[in-house]
């Protein structure tokens, strides 16, 4: 089958993408939020990079919280009428997430630690993605193409290092990761200031 007509996120005009068009109708200039994002984005790559414990434990924290959150709504969803065929599956998800959340608020450390498999496994798979897109995109291709290889070896890395290693490394990871972005937004915000 032909296409008479290129996907808008394949163009490589950067006035034809659908983003750049909506945000040019916006009141003000829009491309200040998207640089104040990526000088946020590189904050935060600096506070991790300079404790990456405090990184460690905050990202034990939020998985726990998260864990907790999902274990209570999937315990109440057991319960209700409306689970009639996977009512005992949805109830013991929901405890094993519940005991897994709490275990990772009262040790957030160790709860950063298992983070570091599932990061790694997340990263990989972003990176593909990102890879597969950037062979198909006629624009921002080169960097959609080197994060989809950082994030990929980045996750490998991860999968294949010891965990308090990894915890060191998943630090490093995160900031590289953060930096990248960062720096393709405000790369992004001054083409669309120009625009």
């Amino acid at each position: 089958m032909e296409r008479t007509k290129l996907d808008p996120l394949l163009d490589p005009h950067v006035e034809s993408d659908p983003l750049v068009r909506s945000m040019n109708r916006a009141p003000g200039n829009p491309w200040g939020w998207i640089m104040g994002y990526g000088v946020l984005l590189l904050l935060v790559a600096l506070i991790v990079l300079v404790n990456p414990l405090v990184a460690g434990v905050a990202t034990g924290l939020l998985l726990g919280v998260v864990l907790v959150v999902y274990g209570v709504a999937a315990i109440a969803a057991g319960w209700t009428t409306l689970s009639t065929r996977a009512r005992w599956t949805e109830i013991l998800l929901g405890a094993l997430a519940l005991l897994a959340g709490i275990f990772a608020i009262v040790d957030p450390v160790a709860g950063a630690l298992s983070l570091v498999w599932a990061i790694g496994v997340w990263l990989v798979i972003a990176g593909a993605f990102q890879i597969a897109f950037a062979l198909k995109a006629l624009h921002d291709r080169g960097w959609r193409l080197f994060m989809g290889v950082l994030d990929v070896v980045l996750g490998l890395v991860l999968l294949f290092s010891g965990p308090v290693a990894g915890l060191a490394f998943l630090a490093m990871v995160v900031a590289i990761s953060l930096t990248v972005r960062a720096v393709f937004l405000i790369q992004l915000s001054l083409a669309l200031k120009k625009a």
